[in-house]
């Protein structure tokens, strides 16, 4: 499964780490990124089944609402130290989290959100859930 990571500078490898450790057994393919500049154009270049926001305040909250103009209908995870859950469901975020999380709520939102990516799969490919 692919999954696009955006996450701050010098915390790409943390939050790489936690999610590969909350997807087990299941096996991830990360592409990490640190800003939108290198990300957006990724976004038209490769198929990714679910993207994770790893990013706090405002930066978060831009992120969010860029990827969710380029990219609508592709699961979103968004990872943030303040509270933008409204923001988030008004954007379609598919979950939140706010830090500090637990191991548990990271896993069970990845789930969730793997959930919904493959739901999606099988719906493009024309099979049913």
């Amino acid at each position: 499964m692919n999954i696009a990571l955006y996450a701050a500078f010098l915390e790409e490898d943390i939050w790489e780490n936690r999610l590969v450790n909350a997807a087990l057994p299941n096996r991830l393919e990360l592409t990490k990124c640190n800003s939108a500049r290198t990300l957006l154009p990724l976004l038209e270049l490769k198929p990714f089944s679910l993207l994770v926001v790893a990013l706090n305040g405002k930066t978060g909250v831009k992120a969010v609402r860029q990827l969710r103009k380029k990219v609508p209908d592709i699961p979103l995870l968004w990872i943030s130290n303040e509270d933008y859950s409204l923001f988030g469901y008004q954007c379609h975020v598919t979950r939140f989290l706010r830090k500090p999380l637990s191991d548990i709520d990271l896993q069970n939102a990845l789930a969730g959100c793997l959930k919904q990516a493959n739901e999606k799969e099988r719906e493009n490919k024309g099979q049913k859930p």
